[in-house]
């Protein structure tokens, strides 16, 4: 009879080496297998994201346009960067361009002047050619409340209905494309426009105007902070926002 340890099932790799290397190539393999795997998904999920952004069109764009615009109207922050006009002969005209809101205020400075609404009054100043930065006397503007609902349906005027003015697409990372479709050059976006918003503030980033006659405005945000103070309405002359030729 067998002793009871002569009747016990061997160590591991005591009996059986062959089996036991078989067994560990075979561990080998779908670790590596495993490797492969989550190897390709990176570099596939890399490329899907690196992939061109799909570009909505038709009501599905109008409506995101108009819901980027409203919040934007309503955002408190404060943009600087730089305005550049590019002429339709070529010449360029660049200043830096300062914008503040905190509804109901707002100001924008750019090419040597400042236009917005502070403390209820409207602002308007600049320099004319030859004198010094001054501000016109100021008079009352609009409540809030009117010029938020004039400035909403202006924009739906313009990209809703059977027959819209612009025809818009919605091009990916908060950014908006819109065409011209009928004749009216006084319109605000011009032939065609870029709109950019800003996803943590609301703000518009990026304007982009082609302007009737081959005039191109440019707005380009490079600092935006969701933080203002009283501060930063201040209206003193600043030659940061007076234009220059580029």
């Amino acid at each position: 009879m067998a002793s009871e340890s002569e009747s016990e099932s061997p160590v591991a790799g005591d009996g059986e080496p062959g089996r036991e290397r078989s067994r560990d190539l075979g561990r080998r393999w779908v670790l590596a297998g495993l490797a492969v795997l989550v190897t390709v998904g990176a570099i596939v999920a890399w490329l899907l994201d690196r992939r061109e952004p799909a570009v909505v069109t038709g009501a599905a764009a109008a409506d995101a346009f108009l819901d980027a615009s409203e919040r934007n109207l309503d955002a408190t922050y404060r943009l600087e960067g730089e305005f550049r006009r590019t002429l339709d002969e070529g010449r360029a005209l660049v200043s830096g361009l300062l914008v503040v809101q905190r509804p109901p205020d707002r100001i924008q400075r750019s090419l040597g002047g400042t236009v917005g609404v502070v403390g209820g009054r409207t602002v308007n100043c600049g320099r004319s050619e030859g004198a010094d930065y001054a501000c016109a006397v100021s008079g009352e503007a609009e409540p809030w409340e009117v010029r938020r609902g004039e400035q909403l349906q202006a924009l739906q005027d313009y990209v809703l209905g059977d027959d819209p003015l612009y025809a818009v697409e919605e091009v990916g990372n908060d950014c908006f494309r819109l065409e011209r479709r009928l004749s009216e050059p006084e319109a605000v976006y011009g032939r065609r426009a870029e709109l950019c918003f800003d996803r943590a503030t609301g703000a518009l980033r990026r304007l982009e105007v082609r302007r009737e006659g081959g005039a191109t405005d440019v707005l380009e945000g490079l600092v935006v902070t969701g933080r203002v103070s009283d501060g930063d309405f201040d209206l003193s002359a600043d030659d940061t926002y007076d234009p220059q030729g580029a």
